[in-house]
């Protein structure tokens, strides 16, 4: 009996210190600063270089129908700027959020840039499965393609469109009905970029 017990601490801070270590950091940006944003904070590299291997989701709100002709064309311009900046070791994600909601990428690499301009001209299809919450949905995601050699990162991008920022207050009053305890903790940790952006 005691040797059970002294194995069930052990998974049980196992399990705890594995928890610690899944770091995803946050990062937040409006699509109209996205192409300073990608200059600023992901460095060029080269194949082979030592720079570490960024693991990215992309979470992305868009409108209940599709992304707007503008979003679409400074996105495909982002992500074409990303995908000389990266190499084929890095990999990237792109999950719609707020007017739908799925994965519209899966993880593949930045090299790859046919069938993410594929993806972000054609979401709404390229989304094979919705979900009622893209925010939780991202860092679901995020976790289960965790890897401990990358630096994994969610960027959350946010349009300007009024219908959007009415959609994500309506969706935003539901779930906090709900009391989606995975949302709260996902707003608790945006809230230093969030600070920041409205000091900005």
């Amino acid at each position: 009996m005691k040797h059970l017990i002294t194995l069930f601490v052990l998974l049980l801070i196992s399990t705890s210190v594995k928890s610690q270590e899944m770091n995803i950091e946050t990062k937040s940006v409006s699509i109209e600063q996205l192409i300073t944003f990608i200059i600023e904070h992901i460095e060029a590299k080269e194949e082979g270089s030592e720079f570490p291997i960024q693991n990215i989701t992309f979470l992305v709100q868009v409108q209940p129908n599709d992304l707007a002709l503008e979003d679409k064309v400074i996105l495909k311009q982002a992500f074409k700027l990303i995908s000389n900046r990266l190499t084929n070791d890095d990999t990237i994600s792109l999950i719609a959020y707020s007017g739908m909601n799925g994965v519209a990428l899966k993880q593949t690499s930045p090299k790859q840039i046919k069938g993410i301009l594929f993806a972000i001209e054609n979401l709404k299809s390229s989304i094979k499965e919705f979900h009622s919450d893209g925010i939780a949905l991202a860092y679901d995601y995020a976790k289960e393609n965790f890897s401990e050699e990358s630096i994994n990162t969610v960027i959350m991008i946010r349009t300007s469109n009024n219908n959007n920022e009415e959609h994500t207050a309506n969706q935003a009053t539901v779930t906090t009905k709900k009391k989606n305890n995975a949302v709260l903790i996902t707003a608790i940790a945006l809230l230093p970029e969030i600070i920041s952006v409205i000091k900005n």
